[in-house]
């Protein structure tokens, strides 16, 4: 076809007289999307969480970014030949979901391990290991992971002798499915030198907790929070072999964000002793990567300040032109509620009968070493991805920032608080005094009265006023919501319906929640000049969905499909085909 200086409308004019329907209009003009790198998408409902324009009838795409956004007529009146035409059918484009907390390469991991009943009998965990000790027989160490930490401690007597009996020949170690602890054989114990613990009553390694029975002192094979570390790096040290495996995992990992709609993460493992560094990096380099992602990675409490600070160092990476960045350190500053580790201001319950260092929580760095932390990781320019989880550690995190901010006093760092299911009046206005973001995670397992009713157990009456989002959002606080999948589930559309139909302190509208999973997500992740809504100059990271959730009731919001997904204007996600 030559080309002229026709517009597009005079063409969409000319063939709806010989009857040629839109549906048609892609196939008269010239090349597709895919090569020529410009489309008008049409017929849709765009919902832009552009508060100048919050709702667009046409997007103009070229090259991966918004050129145009507005009312359809007015932008096929704009466009020229050689532009596609994309017809959605009336279906609901948002700017793609972002999900600042979750655990994608170990979620894919964790999918080819041994994933065993989070709740089993002996029977069931034994007919399950057997399974898969066939599966893994070639490997050094047996894995398996998804066990419910006190489950397992209600059905078996001593996990140790358990897997003694069932896998005697290797070391051995199941992961438990919340990330807090695990459970291993006696050769697992001992290949990581924890058998020593055992002459040694009362002491831990630092920023983990050995399990010893009450009577006998014996070890159990259980640990807690960062005793699991060295038996995760044990049985997965970066040979090719792992490192392949975990490469793996992580692109089943990327195949799943796509489907839920997801285009910009961050992901909070960032394990980089086990290769998961250069797992993403790999991805990136072979063309695979389909999101963009600001990555953590993890500070150990049992390494030596000044090595972690110079590996940080290393491996910091923030070019904003990538889609890859190594900008975010992930510091837990205590374990989780369901354990009694989570730091409590006021002790536990008393019928748990805690010992007396742990009755208020338990803290995985002390108090200078963590404010230290803070501030070298702030120099270097990290953003700082706080895990607490109880109002000692929410606190004891904004402290951390309030001694950063006077050692450097010309910071421009915004840092975040992740969990918080419990948050003391005299912290909130902190958060907006020290711009500190709130990440909250909002699935329906854990808002649901079950769950409140299972932690009050642990905290009392504390446990009415669980995951405060709503006070704290009308108090001012930034906030935005996550997954932490896998350990919570990872769809978005699930999240928005159980944040607006929760029993207490649900949200009222819509178009704040969608803004807390976009808009309020690329802020926090430094790139809001770039993604979070659709405007023009911004890249084209789009979700489709079925229907548009602005206008159906709330209660039907998660089973919404999503039918495309677009990164920088490119489809990684599109079984019907609607941008090809």
């Amino acid at each position: 076809m030559k080309q002229t200086k026709t517009t597009l409308s005079e063409i969409i004019s000319a063939v709806k007289t010989v009857g040629i329907g839109m549906g048609l209009i892609s196939a008269f003009l010239t090349q597709s999307h895919a090569s020529s790198g410009r489309y008008l998408v049409v017929n849709a409902q765009i919902y832009t969480v552009d508060k100048k324009m919050p709702w667009a009838e046409a997007v103009l795409v070229e090259d991966g970014v918004i050129s145009a956004v507005g009312a359809e007529k007015q932008l096929l009146d704009m466009v020229q030949v050689g532009v596609e035409v994309i017809d959605l059918g009336g279906r609901m484009l948002l700017p793609g979901f972002q999900d600042p907390h979750l655990h994608a390469l170990e979620a894919g991991i964790n999918e080819t391990v041994c994933f065993l009943s989070a709740e089993g009998s002996e029977e069931i965990y034994r007919e399950e290991i057997a399974y898969c000790l066939d599966e893994q027989h070639d490997k050094p160490w047996f894995m398996g992971a998804g066990v419910s930490m006190p489950a397992l401690l209600e059905t078996i007597e001593t996990p140790m002798a358990f897997l003694d009996r069932l896998i005697p020949d290797r070391p051995a170690v199941i992961l438990d499915n919340l990330g807090h602890g695990a459970w291993a054989n006696t050769k697992a114990m001992q290949a990581v030198g924890y058998m020593a613990f055992q002459a040694a009553p009362g002491i831990n390694p630092p920023g983990g907790l050995i399990d010893r029975d009450p009577f006998t002192g014996r070890l159990t094979g259980v640990v807690f929070e960062n005793a699991q570390q060295k038996l995760r790096n044990a049985a997965l040290p970066p040979t090719k072999a792992n490192v392949d495996f975990a490469y793996e995992g992580l692109l089943q990992a990327l195949n799943l964000l796509a489907e839920n709609g997801i285009t910009s993460i961050s992901d909070a493992g960032g394990y980089w002793p086990r290769g998961h560094q250069e797992v993403w990096i790999r991805a990136e380099e072979e063309n695979l990567l389909t999101v963009r992602a600001s990555n953590a990675l993890y500070l150990y409490p049992d390494l030596p300040f000044e090595e972690q600070i110079a590996e940080f160092q290393k491996r910091y990476s923030n070019d904003p032109e990538k889609l890859l960045r190594f900008n975010q350190a992930k510091i837990y500053v205590d374990g989780i509620l369901s354990q009694a580790t989570g730091a409590l201001y006021q002790p536990y319950e008393a019928s748990l009968e805690l010992p007396k260092d742990l009755q208020r929580g338990f803290l995985y760095f002390e108090e200078e070493t963590l404010f230290d932390y803070v501030s070298a990781l702030e120099k270097l320019g990290f953003q700082v991805h706080f895990h607490a989880t109880g109002d000692r550690g929410v606190g004891l995190a904004l402290d951390a920032v309030t001694h950063a901010e006077k050692e450097n006093i010309s910071r421009d760092i915004q840092h975040r608080i992740t969990h918080l299911y419990l948050v003391d009046k005299k912290d909130v206005s902190r958060f907006k005094e020290l711009d500190v973001i709130t990440d909250f995670q909002l699935a329906p397992s854990s808002t649901n009265s079950d769950t409140k009713r299972y932690l009050a157990g642990f905290i009392g009456k504390r446990a009415e006023d669980l995951m405060p989002a709503r006070k704290l959002y009308e108090a001012g606080v930034e906030m935005v919501l996550s997954s932490d999948w896998d350990a919570e589930e990872l769809s978005p559309l699930m999240k928005v319906e159980a944040v607006l139909t929760q029993k207490d302190g649900a949200f009222d509208h819509v178009e704040t929640v969608i803004e807390m999973m976009t808009l309020n997500v690329a802020k926090l992740l430094q790139h809001e000049d770039k993604t979070g809504s659709i405007e023009q100059g911004k890249l084209a990271d789009f979700v489709v969905l079925d229907r548009n959730i602005l206008d159906i009731p709330v209660n039907e919001i998660g089973a919404v499909n999503v039918e495309a997904t677009l990164l920088g204007g490119e489809s990684i996600y599109d079984p019907k085909g609607l941008f090809k």
